[in-house]
């Protein structure tokens, strides 16, 4: 923890006010790649929730190191039972859109990691065109998809060059709230979309009944200093909306690894990032993630809102 993030004041992507509330402060209690505060702050003027200061995008390699999690074998399905579990999840979240793309459709992954949900896809449509984008991909990842017919655009989605030919499908998961410029980024992939094409997002809720637990700051969904803009519902379907597309389905998610990411914020700032707590509360204790899924699960029955949230929108 000796690096220093080079961070810049910003103002509401929502809006572009400049004045605020801050909500919440933290550190970087999963990868510790620095020793700096972070700040969250609430929007005065729409409520959009966003950090501020933020890094500045030319501090990638400080926010996403070479062990992060996607980057990694950490969470792919050969490699564990959590890799396996969180493919299944991903392909059943997936399927009831997938079954209806036209033989030979076109499908972008943007901020596809290791690639193992294209993988999948390709195991359960092999006509698909598949391709997937990340600012970076290891070696070992890059051939892997590449040996899977999967192409791959390496690049931020705010530089990216995409393809001419439009999407029929775009995915979006866990990473909206990664992006410096939500809107102009949306723009772009709408462009991108085919007519009728329809993007998929997943991401944290705001509203999510867990944050007034760890609303201090060691909520997992603020994930210093990784997320930039979060949203709930409302706000999610209003920038929907702003870029031209109309929202078909809002729904709730487990989150149990926000859970997890709370538990280990909050011992953390109690007891430091070197307490073997953080140990019991790690991605590899699957008892506890699969107790929080099934808590978030009973909370969702129940119509309480959770800290993950799934949207799904189409081109008009």
């Amino acid at each position: 923890m000796t690096s220093q993030i080079r961070s810049t004041s910003t103002t509401c992507s929502g809006c572009g006010s400049e004045s605020s509330t801050v909500i919440a402060t933290g550190q970087d209690y999963i990868y510790h790649g620095s020793a700096d505060t972070f700040r969250y702050v609430r929007c005065d003027s729409c409520g959009h929730f966003y950090l501020n200061p933020r890094p500045d995008i030319s501090e990638l390699s400080l926010m996403y190191p070479a062990n992060y999690g996607t980057f990694s074998n950490r969470f792919q399905g050969r490699a564990n039972l959590l890799g396996r579990i969180k493919t299944i999840v991903n392909r059943k979240r997936l399927k009831g859109v997938v079954e209806h793309l036209p033989l030979g459709g076109r499908v972008l992954d943007v901020g596809c990691g290791n690639g193992e949900l294209l993988i999948a896809l390709r195991q359960a449509r092999p006509d698909l065109e598949l391709f997937g984008l990340d600012w970076h991909f290891p070696v070992e990842t890059r051939n892997t998809l590449e040996r899977h017919g999967i192409s791959v655009i390496e690049a931020p989605l705010e530089a990216a060059e995409l393809p001419a030919q439009p999407f029929d499908f775009i995915i979006m998961l866990q990473l909206i709230e990664h992006l410096w410029e939500p809107e102009e980024s949306l723009r772009r992939l709408v462009r991108a979309l085919a007519n009728d094409g329809r993007l998929l997002i997943e991401t944290p809720n705001t509203d999510g009944w867990d944050r007034r637990l760890f609303a201090g700051g060691a909520w997992g969904g603020y994930y210093f200093p990784r997320h930039l803009n979060l949203y709930n519902f409302e706000r999610l379907a209003e920038l929907l909306r702003r870029v031209g597309l109309a929202v078909e389905s809002q729904r709730n998610l487990p989150a149990p690894l926000i859970w997890i990411y709370s538990l280990q914020g909050a011992v953390q700032a109690r007891f430091g990032w070197k307490s073997s707590l953080t140990k019991i509360f790690g991605v590899k204790n699957i008892p506890l993630i699969a107790a929080f899924a099934f808590l978030d699960i009973a909370a969702i029955a129940m119509r309480f809102t959770t800290s993950n949230q799934q949207a799904i929108s189409k081109k008009v």
